[in-house]
């Protein structure tokens, strides 16, 4: 993937996150990141499943 394609991906995963009533600070520090540094970050987030909070 290119960076660009990288952060679009993971914004769409921290989205995914969010959406599920998960708290989540998506502010990201991707721009002192290095390609391969974005790529892990990005294959955390596809990691997570999260759990939506009661209520």
């Amino acid at each position: 993937m290119t960076r660009p394609e990288l952060i679009q991906a993971l914004v769409t995963e921290q989205n995914r996150i969010a959406c599920a009533g998960v708290p989540i600070d998506i502010l990201s520090i991707t721009g002192f990141m290095t390609a391969v540094e974005v790529e892990a970050h990005l294959a955390h987030y596809r990691a997570y499943r999260p759990n939506a909070r009661a209520g």
